[in-house]
């Protein structure tokens, strides 16, 4: 039976700061997993000499997290730290300001498939406005260092799944 169940090694997470569904921004290198949590506000309306109880829906919500390994001066990923951390490289001698707003991440469940016979296969990713919520790096002598991030959905969540570029899906190296 055919499936059109995706693996997790489709996945990537890139990082833009500009809105749009179609500057999808540039990769953070090493992600090992993201994950995208929505909910949707339920309130009670039961009125009274009621059996049951009713409900309404309201508005939705959600959370936003990622993890991966450290990776020293790489400029996608310092996008991330700058949210929390003055950032200072080897390049440049002066610590750039805390960057307060929102990130876009755009949360690939994959990319368009260039090594297939055409490049009609699907890919599919969510664009996600995000405020930062925390970010954590961790050592630990017998790993690789690593860090996650934690973030609150800031807006509407978009999902596209497509077979073009323009549509915001890159195509696969």
């Amino acid at each position: 039976m055919a499936s059109n169940l995706v693996h997790g090694r489709e996945g990537a997470l890139y990082l833009s700061t500009a809105s749009g569904d179609t500057a999808y921004g540039s990769e953070i290198g090493y992600t090992n997993s993201w994950s995208l949590s929505m909910s949707r506000d339920i309130a009670e309306v039961t009125p009274l000499n009621s059996n049951s109880k009713e409900y309404v829906e309201g508005l939705v919500s959600g959370t936003v997290s990622a993890e991966g390994g450290f990776r020293i001066e790489d400029t996608h990923f310092e996008k991330i730290i700058n949210r929390f951390c003055g950032v200072q490289g080897a390049t440049d001698t002066s610590a750039t300001d805390i960057t307060d707003g929102t990130l876009y991440f755009h949360l690939f469940a994959k990319l368009i498939d260039t090594a297939a016979s055409s490049d009609n296969i699907t890919g599919a990713k969510y664009v996600v406005p995000v405020l930062s919520n925390g970010f954590t790096a961790n050592a630990n002598g017998g790993e690789i260092e690593n860090w996650s991030f934690e973030g609150t959905v800031n807006g509407d969540v978009l999902y596209i799944a497509s077979t073009d570029s323009a549509d915001g899906i890159p195509k696969k190296a």
